[in-house]
């Protein structure tokens, strides 16, 4: 070959490596290029990564500001189990038993000495006009008994008080209010204890009168008596029903006062069973509204001086929760010789013939309460009995009304302190008119 042709040869290879070269930067930049967003994608994964795990890591700490150390709560449970340990109640048969009951202080004042208005049926005395006590305390137990056939269950209950003995220091008596055991099925249950009359289901809301319940003998029948008791329950619908009720109870043999010389107080010879019974219909609508309105009746009979002294009471009850703001009770009654239930005890008199007979009488009470809020109540209350005129001469209560108006004021939910002011009116047989007002500041602990 000719000197030219090698020496074209480079001249022609220079473009061809120009293109090579600028081909291999191309492809590295591409290269560069790629890299760059894989590293991009990466830093964005790992910026999610660290935001995820900043938040659980705050809701970690949240978590553990709101919550103890495990070590402070094994303290506190270590505590808790301790404090169930020593407060713990526990039958012989390793059964439930529920301690329950209210510590109550009484300061009251009256406006006369009422120690002798009505008996011992209603206003709390004390060596004067005015005093202070803790004997209306009340001390419980319930207790959980085990099944029965037909998927029913025993309970019992037991419901003591201090107002049993003279109302001097270290002179006071434990007293059975009301204990009883019930077999309970689903729609029936039994009774067998002490408890008020069937007749006289609902008492009047007060802190003031405890150990005899307020509107005694103003129209509230309350002696606790030894009873065995029957209850059917008949639902007619979602929203209405009816409760039976049947009762045979020792009526007690207290047949009251007479004009009777020389003792102003009788006891009959023996004790008889009486009997009673109570229809409640009732209604509900909705979650708050009730209503419930029971007839019954009581016949009982006792014997005085050779005389067949008949108890005949025919009786009507109701509750009404006409709102979340309202409520309406009460229970009245007619019939005759009703003092062994718990009256002004006028149960007999000695007409113009020398002959016994039992005094007629009509009474009963009724109470408005409006819960104002969740610490607030309100009760307003009054009750009546009005035994039949000249049946007893002398000095002997014929009549009584007293009306009431308490305010309940919750400073803790089991700690209550409550003001109540009350007038009683009364008239003997002779005519003669009294008036007595009592007031009474309280201060109950639920337990």
């Amino acid at each position: 070959m000719s000197r030219k042709f090698w020496l074209l040869i480079p001249i022609l290879l220079t473009p061809l490596q120009a293109q090579q070269t600028a081909d291999q930067e191309k492809q590295l930049l591409q290269e560069v290029l790629r890299r760059l967003d894989t590293l991009e994608q990466q830093n964005r994964e790992l910026l999610a990564e660290v935001k995820e795990l900043k938040q659980a890591q705050a809701q970690t700490q949240t978590a553990s500001s709101a919550e103890p150390p495990l070590a402070e709560q094994v303290k506190v449970n270590e505590t808790r189990i301790a404090e169930q340990a020593q407060t713990k109640v526990e039958s012989s048969q390793k059964l439930p038993v529920t301690l329950y009951g209210t510590l109550l202080f009484n300061a009251f004042s009256n406006s006369k000495n009422v120690t002798n208005a009505l008996g011992p049926y209603t206003l709390l005395t004390g060596p004067g006009n005015s005093g202070a006590t803790v004997r209306q305390t009340i001390l419980g137990f319930d207790f959980q008994g085990p099944a029965l056939p037909g998927g029913g269950h025993v309970e019992g209950t037991l419901a003591t008080d201090f107002w049993a003995g003279p109302a001097v220091p270290s002179a006071n008596w434990l007293r059975i209010r009301r204990a009883g055991i019930t077999l309970d099925w689903a729609n029936t249950n039994v009774f067998l204890g002490q408890d008020k009359p069937l007749i006289s289901r609902y008492q009047p809301d007060s802190l003031a009168e405890v150990g005899v319940p307020a509107m005694s003998g103003t129209g509230n029948l309350w002696f606790w008596l030894p009873q065995v008791k029957f209850e059917h329950k008949l639902h007619l619908g979602a929203s209405n029903g009816m409760d039976a009720q049947v009762a045979a109870l020792q009526a007690g043999s207290y047949l009251g006062s007479g004009n009777f010389s020389p003792s102003p107080t009788i006891y009959s010879g023996g004790v008889r069973p009486a009997l009673e019974a109570r229809l409640a219909f009732w209604h509900k609508s909705g979650e708050t509204k009730k209503f419930e309105l029971a007839p019954g009746f009581h016949v009982s009979s006792n014997h005085f001086d050779g005389v067949d002294l008949t108890t005949k009471i025919g009786s009507v009850d109701w509750l009404y929760t006409v709102s979340p703001k309202l409520e309406w009770k009460g229970t009245g009654y007619y019939g005759q010789n009703v003092a062994s239930l718990g009256s002004l005890g006028n149960g007999f008199y000695e007409n113009h013939r020398s002959a016994v007979q039992p005094v007629v009488s009509a009474g009963g009470w009724t109470q408005f309460s409006v819960p104002v809020n969740n610490r607030l109540t309100l009760n307003v209350f009054g009750g009546l009995e009005n035994d039949q005129a000249g049946a007893t001469s002398g000095a002997g209560i014929a009549r009584s009304s007293s009306f009431a108006g308490n305010a309940m004021f919750h400073l803790s939910p089991n700690v209550v302190l409550s003001f109540e002011a009350q007038r009683l009116w009364t008239r003997t047989f002779s005519g003669q008119p009294n008036t007595y007002n009592h007031y009474d500041l309280a201060l109950a602990y639920l337990f």
